[in-house]
């Protein structure tokens, strides 16, 4: 009954972090500054270790990428075009100025094609809101788009990781810290990279 327990609560954690991250990593600004490529394929190589079903970690996942972006266009609808003022968009134009013209090319399809790209996924929604574009049309594209994402990404990782578990075996407490700091350097990494 305590190991059960345990794994219930063990299960519920990694849900709650995945929900997070895809959050943060949605998040105006924040998602900028997230290593979240590198977190979420610790997480999920976690998850498939301690067998948490695949659906509830694509709908975690969803959920938080859903309320990130939303989040993000609620403050880009309130900041306005004051937004161009703010200290880490006056250091970093090209961010604001990026997300404006894939915004402007590609309308509504910014915000699903958007979620795709590591980049410029926590700016598209606030340049959004920002832009007026029409909550209705916004929440129907963040409704569609969260999923796609979630079942490509994180069903994709999920499935990587199944097959690395299965070919390396489980997981000590030690391996998976050490494979979570390694995927994050590697994300921040490619981060930096692509921003150069």
């Amino acid at each position: 009954m305590t190991e059960l327990h345990y794994a219930e609560w063990g299960v519920g954690l990694l849900l709650a972090a995945v929900f997070a991250v895809a959050l943060l990593e949605s998040l105006a600004v924040v998602g900028l500054l997230v290593p979240g490529v590198g977190l979420l394929m610790a997480l999920t190589l976690a998850a498939t270790d301690a067998s948490v079903p695949v659906a509830l970690w694509v709908v975690s996942g969803a959920v938080g990428a859903f309320v990130g972006d939303g989040i993000s266009f609620w403050l880009g609808s309130k900041a306005g075009p004051a937004m161009h003022e703010w200290r880490i968009f006056r250091r970093h134009p090209d961010w604001i100025n990026d997300g404006e013209h894939f915004f402007r090319r590609w309308g509504a399809w910014s915000i699903v094609i958007g979620r795709f790209i590591g980049p410029i996924r926590p700016v598209i929604p606030m340049v959004a809101g920002v832009l007026r574009m029409s909550p209705r049309t916004f929440w129907w594209a963040n409704l569609l788009s969260a999923p796609a994402w979630a079942c490509v990404y994180l069903g994709g990782m999920y499935w990587l990781g199944e097959a690395f578990v299965e070919h390396f075996g489980e997981l000590d407490l030690t391996s998976a810290l050490g494979l979570l700091v390694i995927a994050s350097m590697v994300a921040v990494l490619v981060s930096v990279l692509a921003r150069k």
